[in-house]
């Protein structure tokens, strides 16, 4: 009977060293994920400001071409 429980208690063992192991693959994972979203949200936010520096110049531009014709 002692055999068994031994037994018993290194399946669980082996289980929850199996179970902490797929715990840690999903925790890099998600490390990872969390990375590149991070940079595709920085990089949006950098193309929306270059986005509106263009409008505000091309803005601007029309603007100082339109006083000239009316001139």
């Amino acid at each position: 009977m002692n055999d068994e429980l031994l037994i018993a208690i290194g399946r669980l063992e082996g289980k929850m060293d199996a179970l902490l192991n797929m715990q840690r693959a999903q925790e890099d994972q998600l490390k990872q994920h969390d990375e590149r979203l991070r940079l595709l949200e920085n990089h949006k936010h950098y193309t929306f400001g270059v986005a509106a520096a263009i409008g505000a110049v091309a803005s601007a531009l029309i603007s100082f071409s339109v006083r000239l014709i009316k001139l």
